[in-house]
């Protein structure tokens, strides 16, 4: 028999229910199973103006399309992550029909559009997450704080770490000026989605699609741009690749370039974490003024890892950074030491034993830790929001 799913049915307390907004039976039946094997309760509403007084407190919140344009029409506050879910059959079954759903979507601020049972196993981890009370995956970044500091090879080294160490990682680059970092990766001949393909469609990129259609390598999924039309990416875009890679993965690491762009700022605000790649030189520090200053108008987590040769600042040099900060000059967070192996072994997939690699790994680490409280009021002075 068909399982149900109903007010009734519910026995989890409120403030741990999700919700599923529709009257279309076909998708409760289809979604009531995978809430069941997840562990996630569900409740099912009928009526959206039902959902009122739970739409922001629920950990998640999906709606099937008969009922969306009432939710629209309600002008519920934008909230994540919210789902506009369907069936293939809803669809006459091509999934590639979901471009329907679009407008409503982005009516709506939907997080993703699905369409089950193709996307039962990305439904399923989502609610698993959310059930453990798992957030969208963090974002870590690196950006040269000057010419040939080796921020692209610091990021992909990350990534590559990360993958092999079992996580579903995905690196983005946004330096369209670059050589590219599937090509660093030894990946430039592997087909699939890159900039700017990604950046023309509209409405929200269904996550396991896009980790599915991007060229990998085990765990590791990239993000980067075409060398026939290596164009800009604009914001927009890269808040919807964002969106779904954060869902979909473990980690998303992105590589900054040292000009700011509307895209590169959108990630500096979203990213735990941004690693300045100093290399030697006794002007390297005084090169990256430029770079820190411009990012750190939209986060206040910014710290220098030295490569190679570099050393810390010297003594007695101050910081003429952002004046909104007041900042002096940003923390040395660590140091890679210099392997002339590195990019060799980045394209097989691999990353160094020893000091080098215990150094990536003890970097991306300390990336990844969650802001503290202090270091987020920091942020809300620069003005930048997440």
């Amino acid at each position: 028999m068909a399982a149900t799913l109903d007010r009734t049915t519910i026995t989890a307390a409120p403030a741990a229910e999700s919700l599923l907004v529709t009257t279309d039976e076909r998708l409760v039946e289809a979604i009531a199973p995978l809430a069941a094997t997840a562990g996630h309760p569900l409740r099912r509403i009928r009526h959206p103006r039902d959902a009122e007084s739970h739409w922001q407190r629920a950990p998640l919140v999906l709606v099937g399309p008969d009922l969306a344009p009432e939710c629209i029409a309600c002008d519920f506050p934008p909230r994540e992550p919210l789902l506009l879910c369907t069936t293939m059959s809803w669809l006459g079954g091509d999934a590639d029909d979901t471009s329907l759903l679009w407008p409503m979507a982005i009516q709506m601020q939907a997080t993703s559009v699905v369409a089950l049972p193709d996307a039962d196993d990305f439904l399923t981890n989502l609610l698993i997450r959310t059930a453990l009370d798992v957030e969208p995956a963090p974002v870590i970044a690196a950006v040269a704080g000057h010419g040939g500091a080796g921020a692209s090879t610091l990021a992909l080294a990350a990534a590559t770490d990360a993958a092999r160490d079992g996580r579903k990682t995905v690196l983005i680059d946004l330096d369209h000026t670059g050589g590219g970092i599937d090509t660093a990766a030894g990946l430039a001949a592997q087909p699939g989605w890159r900039w700017p393909s990604l950046a023309n469609g509209t409405g929200p990129l269904d996550p396991e699609r896009l980790l599915g259609g991007l060229p990998k390598r085990g765990g590791l999924h990239i993000v980067g741009p075409d060398p026939r039309n290596p164009a800009e990416v604009s914001a927009d875009a890269f808040d919807r690749v964002l969106r779904a890679a954060r869902l979909a993965a473990d980690l998303v690491v992105v590589d900054l370039p040292r000009t700011r762009t509307p895209a590169s700022a959108a990630a500096a605000v979203a990213a735990r974490s941004i690693a300045v790649a100093l290399g030697p030189g006794p002007r390297s520090w005084e090169a990256a003024r430029s770079v820190t200053a411009a990012y750190g108008l939209h986060s206040a987590h910014l710290g220098v890892v030295l490569r190679g040769e570099a050393e810390p600042s010297p003594a007695g040099a101050t910081w003429d950074g952002p004046r909104e900060a007041d900042w002096l000059e940003p923390p040395v967070w660590g140091a890679v030491p210099a392997d002339r192996r590195l990019p060799v072994l980045l394209r097989q997939g691999r990353v160094p034993r020893g000091k080098v690699g215990r150094g990536i790994r003890d970097l991306t680490a300390a990336l990844s830790q969650p802001r503290s409280r202090g270091e987020l009021a920091l942020l809300g002075q620069t003005g930048a929001t997440r």
